[in-house]
């Protein structure tokens, strides 16, 4: 990408299109190199490793808090989720599968009430979007993403705090060592 190229597909000066660039490389979504332009950064596998990390201390977190509270009618939704999700796993449908999954993980945090879990679990779950495509077409692994969801919602309708916060974090703990494992393995970064 390149200032001018996107200043004209925007219809833009190029002064905006700089500010959003640096706040860009600020947050670490992209790198600029001096007359070649800016190109979306790669995460090494170690950085990926320590988000998924933090993810799953909040979301455990947040599932802990969500059992405690939740009422029946947001446990239908988050079964109603569930059951596109297996539908999804079975027919490879990945894209679908990591927008529904996303919504999973973002209700209950949602749920928890806590505004900030909200902020701070969503700039990290952004940071690693990108990577979550990879994560669901390893082969082998999407019906047991799929799978742990459910011990997690049992737990909830058990109002099982200890449980709940437990699944979710075995759960987050899976997928970043099966996806941190395959991109050590394939990639090179």
């Amino acid at each position: 990408m390149s200032e001018i190229e996107m200043a004209k597909k925007l219809s833009s000066s190029r002064t905006p299109i700089r500010e959003a660039f640096r706040q860009l490389q600020m947050e670490g979504y992209i790198t600029v190199s001096p007359n070649k332009g800016a190109y979306v950064s790669r995460l090494p596998p170690d950085e990926i490793e320590e988000i998924y990390d933090i993810v799953s201390l909040l979301e455990g977190y947040a599932a802990e808090v969500t059992a405690q509270k939740i009422e029946n009618s947001e446990l239908n939704e988050l079964r109603k989720i569930q059951k596109r999700l297996v539908f999804l796993a079975s027919r490879n449908k990945y894209k679908d599968y990591i927008k529904e999954n996303t919504e999973f993980h973002h209700l209950i945090t949602r749920l928890s009430g806590n505004n900030n879990l909200v902020k701070i679990n969503t700039d990290f779950r952004t940071r690693i979007y990108r990577y979550r495509l990879i994560s669901v077409t390893i082969p082998g692994y999407l019906d047991k993403y799929a799978s742990d969801h459910e011990k997690i919602i049992n737990a909830m309708s058990k109002r099982d705090s200890v449980r709940a916060g437990k699944h979710m974090r075995e759960h987050v703990n899976f997928v970043k060592m099966i996806l941190v494992n395959f991109l050590k393995e394939n990639l090179s970064f």
